[in-house]
């Protein structure tokens, strides 16, 4: 056992500092709450062309940065200078050009251990670096090892090395990702550490114990605590969560109620950092973007991160998901579309950017569906054909490809595209109505695409089958009972005989909402029919009085027609395999789960065929 800690922790100190080139602090002491230089030392051999820059990461519980720095050249070596939150530990760098990543370190990325005095210090940058692997792989595009039991034989073989970590803060996140593979127990582990964390009794851990109690069966423990950390500490983190919980959950948001509540934030805090501020102009920006404001949504973009991802989940609300839902205003929706496609390119111009195919294959399905809805089919090919280019193209967005390739280019060549998606055992309902219609305009012999479409239709099911039964062992619906807004208890046996719709949504969830308008379609048509809709509210922060309140003023104010059940204790959203929102289940009458989906593109012809 001994043996097997020690080759684990030579491999965390091996990834530290035996690296190929070299990045190290200039001067080999890092500045607190000042800009610090790094030395940048290129692998013997490698060109490094002068357009080049560091990328540069750090990550801690609760901030994160990812940024573009120059590079100067120092005879052989180079040097940048960047600043980054008291509160880091670890850089993590690559080298990227214009064209590529010129420097990764074999994938593995620079790592430069800023707080390095003392033991205890050195032993709390190592663990943050072990934190930080998934996101060195998801901003630098590295393949650090993020396999969740080797993970946790990292911290294990530190914590042999250094025992007090395991009382850290920072050893939470080994306690979560240990939960994560055994609930039952991982849930004993962090309550114990909670109350560690309460004899600590310092701010920091009291907060602390209050983040972990919030996944306890007891909540009125975890009110108590909570007045008892804001009464001690009025103007701590605690109360800034307090704050912006607030803020998030205020109606109607105006220009003039953000800048309010955004001053008093500053004042009572006495914080007016860009990290804590983005809250406020995220909310702006909204604002703006639903008030067609365009050039005041623009002069927001320095105060905001990645402003791109914003637009886009603006114009992707507003477009209705689909190629048939009107588009209210359309021409400006594009507008906003069309400047996060501008600022991603611009974005990959200035330096290789690692996300980019991810962020332009979301982006430009977007744009490409709002320009079909203008009537730019050749356009909206063209950009959708570069998402297909990018294997980026979902099942929604190959039946939107299909359909706007159908609006340019000849039957035959709509053909082969159809019959080279069946060969590789992809279709739709879009895919089979456009090959009967081919077929008949053709005067091809029918029998033919009758025997494609039972073809495609039995190695569908079958696919689908076995990727519900990878998910959930099973394809029988799990049996639940949620309270309703009316207060009554509602089970999804009661519904048996009729097809079940599960919607599973938060009212902090931007893109839920979008769907909404959409999915309010859904329930009116099928109304009075054997179909019944489930909308299930998860995931929400407060008391439960209070998230009841702030859901039924939103369904009633936006007059929606849903029936909204309460996920409080997370069973349900856990059990059903949920992790991201929006997440749609259709069950049949008998009980079976028929899909499983982030999308609502293909819910009416489900039900649909369940109704024949």
């Amino acid at each position: 056992m001994k043996k097997t800690i020690l080759l684990l922790l030579f491999a965390i100190f091996n990834t530290a500092f035996s690296q190929s080139g070299k990045v190290y602090l200039k001067n080999n002491k890092f500045n607190v709450g000042k800009p610090n230089t790094y030395m940048y030392e290129p692998p013997q051999g490698l060109v490094i062309e002068d357009n080049a820059k560091a990328n540069v990461l750090y990550a801690t519980p609760d901030d994160f940065s990812n940024d573009l720095v120059s590079l100067k050249k120092d005879g052989k070596r180079y040097e940048f200078t960047t600043k980054v939150s008291d509160s880091a530990r670890v850089l993590m760098v690559t080298i990227n050009d214009l064209h590529k990543i010129a420097d990764s370190n074999n994938d593995q990325g620079y790592s430069v251990l800023l707080k390095t005095q003392n033991d205890i210090e050195l032993g709390k940058s190592l663990m943050n670096q072990i934190f930080m692997r998934n996101y060195g792989n998801h901003f630098l595009n590295l393949k650090l090892d993020t396999k969740k039991e080797n993970v946790i034989a990292a911290y294990d073989a530190l914590f042999a090395k250094y025992p007090k970590l395991r009382e850290d803060k920072d050893a939470v996140n080994y306690l979560y990702l240990k939960k994560s593979l055994n609930a039952e127990q991982g849930q004993k582990d962090l309550n114990a550490f909670a109350s560690k964390c309460i004899e600590k009794n310092t701010e920091e851990y009291l907060t602390l114990a209050y983040n972990i109690s919030q996944g306890s069966s007891k909540p009125e423990e975890t009110e108590k605590l909570g007045k008892e950390i804001s009464a001690r500490y009025p103007t701590g983190k605690l109360e800034q969560l307090f704050f912006m919980r607030s803020f998030y959950d205020q109606p109607n948001k105006t220009e003039a109620s953000i800048m309010e509540s955004m001053n008093t934030f500053k004042t009572k805090f006495k914080d007016a950092s860009p990290e804590s501020l983005r809250t406020f102009y995220r909310a702006l920006l909204t604002v703006y973007l639903e008030n067609g404001q365009y050039e005041k949504a623009i002069a927001l973009e320095p105060h905001l991160k990645n402003a791109s991802d914003l637009y886009n989940d603006f114009a992707w609300g507003k477009s209705g998901g689909d190629l048939t839902t009107p588009v209210k205003d359309l021409d400006f929706v594009v507008k906003v579309s069309e400047r996060a496609m501008y600022l991603l390119e611009q974005r990959n111009k200035e330096s290789y950017y690692p996300a980019y195919k991810e962020s332009f294959n979301m982006f430009a399905d977007t744009y490409a569906l709002l320009l079909y809805k203008q009537g730019k089919y050749g356009e909206a090919f063209k950009y959708q054909s570069g998402v297909k280019e990018n294997n980026g193209l979902d099942s929604g967005g190959k039946d939107r490809y299909l359909t706007m390739m159908d609006k340019v280019k000849s039957k035959d060549e709509v053909k082969a595209y159809i019959d080279d998606e069946i060969s590789k055992g992809n279709t739709s309902s879009v895919f089979l109505a456009k090959l009967k219609e081919i077929y008949i305009e053709k005067k091809l012999p029918l029998a033919e695409f009758n025997a494609i479409e039972q073809k495609t239709d039995a190695k569908a099911k079958e696919n689908k089958s076995k990727d519900l039964i990878e998910r959930f062992g099973s394809t029988n619906a799990i049996n639940f009972t949620l309270k309703n807004l009316d207060g009554k208890e509602t089970k999804l046996s009661d519904y048996k005989g009729k097809v079940v719709v599960l919607d599973f949504w938060a009212t902090w969830c931007g893109p839920c909402k979008a769907s909404f308008p959409k999915m309010q379609n859904l329930v009116t048509k099928y109304k009075g029919k054997d179909v019944a809709f489930l909308f299930v509210n998860t995931w929400e922060n407060g008391k439960e009085e209070d998230i009841f309140k702030k859901v039924s003023s939103y369904i009633t104010d936006k007059k929606f027609d849903f029936n909204v059940v309460f996920d409080s204790k997370t069973e349900v959203v856990t059990n059903y395999k949920v992790n991201g929102i929006p997440t749609r289940v259709v069950i049949d009458k008998n009980g079976t789960i028929l899909a499983y989906d982030y999308s609502n593109t293909d819910i009416a012809a489900i039900i649909d065929a369940q109704l024949k």
